[in-house]
């Protein structure tokens, strides 16, 4: 099965980085996005035996290199379990299931330290379900321990493949806020056009609350050209100076995407310049089925808004011209502590990126088919002059027409 996910993932990733699909353009001036890449890592318990990746591995788009990687590392989970099996075999099986699930917990610890800042990546677990009844809770917690730190601290999505969702593998999804797909179904789990996941966020400045809605993705859609020829002739110049001087051509920085689309206000498209507002279409649409209903609330809302309105939100972004590395306030040794102290709600620890502060606007609308579409709004760093060039220009020849 690891085998097989990683085949798709290799081919399907490779065909979407070829597609023709919009994704967030750069949000500063310091640079362009890094490319999008693709890790994979895979834990496997076989009886008393059991092997885990060391770390995330890199899915290559050489063919050859990727099938010598995905070769090398099945060939290292059948030798360690056959060398395994090779040893004296009351060594391993003297062992009870508690301490084999023990040493998986602290290899999924040692993933998890070993994952990017966040808003850099988006973490996808897939928990394959062979038992049918599942294993003993008393058992596997510490695993299920390891599989809430990367849910609740690194945002990771879980998804549990089993073809019964009885006993206790729904204790389990309900734990981790996990959703159920029947073992045929593996291979659809990972949305590829995903670009972003967190929630939406509404604050009551004058009251100073807030309300929170979980589990919202935006999605990407069929690539579009700007439209607005002032923009257009602005990026074709810019275009034409890169391609004279090589020199001139911007870095690639890493952006760090916040966890919260957060709403600024209602507006009136009437109101807004069309010289803002960019031919950038993304969806808008909530990541799990078994979705909190004031999630889904917001969305039928938001989605019955007009073509003449729409909401105005923002999404925050850190850009940075080397990798932050992986901050120690969300390693497994504070996760440990933290949950030593049993608290009733679980929160994620206050982390200050370095960087440049950056933001994404976005305008968003219901679309014809029910569902709600993102547009980006250009910010007064993006259009960098060409705004107040073009209301210049818009000016100058009314004036002329008036005259004639």
């Amino acid at each position: 099965t690891a085998a097989n996910v990683y085949q798709f993932l290799k081919e399907s990733c490779n065909s979407s980085i070829n597609a023709d699909v919009s994704a967030f353009p750069a949000c500063s001036v310091a640079g362009i996005p890094g490319v999008k890449k693709w890790y994979f890592a895979s834990h496997v318990i076989c009886g008393y035996y059991q092997f885990c990746s060391s770390d995330w591995e890199e899915i290559n788009f050489d063919t050859q290199k990727n099938e010598d990687s995905l070769q090398t590392s099945i060939d290292e989970c059948l030798g360690a379990i056959q060398n395994f099996e090779e040893e004296d075999n009351n060594s391993r099986e003297s062992l009870s299931m508690t301490d084999i699930y023990d040493e998986a917990a602290e290899s999924l610890h040692q993933l998890a330290d070993k994952l990017p800042a966040p808003g850099r990546a988006m973490v996808d677990v897939i928990l394959k379900a062979v038992e049918c009844d599942g294993p003993k809770l008393k058992d596997c917690l510490p695993v299920i321990g390891a599989l809430k730190h990367l849910r609740e601290w690194h945002s990771a999505q879980v998804t549990i493949a089993a073809n019964d969702s009885k006993g206790s593998w729904q204790k389990i999804a309900d734990y981790l806020s996990a959703d159920f797909v029947s073992l045929d179904n593996v291979m659809n789990i990972i949305d590829l056009k995903e670009l972003w996941r967190g929630r939406i966020q509404i604050w009551e400045r004058k009251f100073g609350s807030e309300v929170r809605f979980p589990e919202f993705c935006l999605k990407s859609t069929s690539a579009k050209t700007f439209s607005t020829s002032c923009l257009r002739s602005c990026f074709a110049v810019k275009k034409d100076q890169q391609s004279r001087n090589t020199d001139a051509l911007p870095e690639a920085v890493f952006h760090y995407y916040g966890p919260a689309l957060e709403f600024l206000q209602m507006v009136v498209l009437s109101d807004l310049p069309s010289f803002c507002i960019s031919d950038l279409e993304f969806n808008l649409s909530l990541t799990r089925k078994s979705i909190k209903e004031t999630s889904s609330l917001l969305l039928d809302q938001i989605s019955s808004f007009s073509g003449k309105v729409g909401a105005l939100f923002t999404l925050p972004c850190n850009v940075s011209s080397v990798v932050i590395p992986s901050p120690a306030q969300l390693s497994a040794k504070k996760w440990k502590e933290y949950m030593a102290r049993k608290p009733r709600v679980i929160t994620v620890p206050e982390i200050e990126l370095k960087g440049e502060s950056c933001r994404y606007y976005f305008l968003i609308q219901g679309n014809s088919s029910g569902g709600c579409k993102a547009t980006l709004i250009h910010s007064a760093s993006q259009i960098n002059g060409t705004a107040a060039l073009a209301a210049i220009n818009g000016k100058l020849k009314t004036k002329a027409e008036e005259t004639e």
